[in-house]
């Protein structure tokens, strides 16, 4: 069984030892200032160095000369996903650059490829590949079709260092998964529905899900229906609207119009809601509705503000991304081993705390 463990950073790793990078965690600095602060001769402040040399002694730390040359050398990184869900491209992209920021120091390079998610070919992928074929490390988003997933299993062979992002892919030979964890996302929003319905006569449910063709959104989905039932709920209704807007319009027709269902509550895992939220709204369901939806972003938050939503799930692709660039970056420097699952704990938004969230 998968072993998923929160942290407060949304990272999980085993420390081999301390380390210039746990000294640097602990202090909030640079890994190459605490590097400097064990050379005489290197330019920096008493104060600085006396607080680094403190917390070497605390954490038992013996400066590596063996690792500190590792440290110094180049590391290369490739970053690749789609352009399929523009918000994660963006919120990817901040948390990659954020993080390359932080561990500028170690001389990381770092290359962008964003392929289109409606034109790119299999080939795209493989010339991606083939330049990227001695790097340390490659993120990877949006690309599950058969022969993607063949040729990073292809990639997988010559270097193993893969990290999936936003969704696992069982079948793909990876270093570790950097995702929300959808069991426990669709728990929350099992859990917040059964306690808004606690004392009402409707108990109906349904749920929308992203393409269930991952497995992300197909135990999202399996969950979500147990914990529902475990509570008392009576769900009526499962959607695979396979993260399409058009598809989401046709099934709510069939499902309110042609066959008259009134859920009391619904949920839905795919980030592409709008077209569910102006149905709620222009077919004025909103008090008769507990909607959950997922993400945070200025056209759902609106309806989020105008009560339309009664909750959202922020899965923080932001720190997903940053996670799985930072902990691939120790992993390829020594510092830490990494468990084959890395998640931020999902957190569901109110009206009341949506503030905190807009970045």
């Amino acid at each position: 069984a998968r072993k998923v463990r929160h942290m407060e950073n949304g990272i999980i790793a085993k420390k081999k030892k301390s380390t210039i990078i746990t000294i640097a965690d602990e202090l909030g600095v640079s890994p190459s200032t605490v590097s400097r602060a064990f050379n005489p001769k290197s330019k920096i402040s008493n104060e600085a160095r006396q607080r680094i040399l403190q917390c070497a002694k605390r954490q038992n730390y013996v400066p590596n000369r063996t690792a500190s040359r590792l440290s110094m050398r180049e590391i290369n990184i490739g970053v690749v996903y789609t352009s399929f869900y523009e918000l994660a491209s963006d919120e990817f992209a901040k948390g990659i650059r954020d993080a390359y920021r932080e561990l500028f120091d170690l001389k990381i390079n770092l290359e962008f490829e964003t392929l289109n998610y409606t034109t790119r070919t299999s080939d795209n992928l493989r010339e991606i590949l083939s330049r990227w074929e001695n790097f340390d490390g490659v993120i990877v988003s949006g690309l599950s079709d058969p022969d993607e997933i063949a040729i990073l299993n292809r990639y997988a062979k010559i270097n193993r260092n893969i990290v999936l992002l936003q969704a696992d892919i069982p079948e793909v030979d990876k270093l570790f998964v950097s995702c929300h964890d959808p069991a426990v996302s669709s728990r929350m929003a099992a859990e917040f529905i059964a306690d808004c319905l606690k004392f009402s006569p409707r108990k109906d449910v349904v749920i929308f899900t992203g393409e269930r063709r991952t497995g992300l959104h197909t135990e999202a989905n399996d969950v979500f229906i147990r914990a529902a039932e475990e509570l008392g709920l009576n769900v009526v209704g499962s959607f695979d609207m396979k993260d399409s807007p058009e598809m989401l319009k046709w099934q709510l027709y069939e499902m309110y119009v042609k066959q008259g269902m009134r859920p009391a509550g619904v949920y839905i895992t795919s980030g592409k809601s709008i077209e569910l939220c102006k149905f709620i709204k222009e077919n004025e369901l909103s008090e008769r509705t507990v909607l959950v939806t997922f993400d945070v972003y200025p056209e759902l938050n609106e309806y989020l503000k105008s009560g339309v939503i009664t909750a959202t799930i922020y899965q923080n692709l932001y720190k997903q991304a940053k996670n799985a660039f930072i902990n691939l970056v120790k992993y390829v420097i020594g510092q830490i081993d990494v468990g084959n699952f890395i998640s931020p704990a999902p957190e569901l938004v109110l009206k009341s705390n949506l503030d905190f969230y807009i970045r």
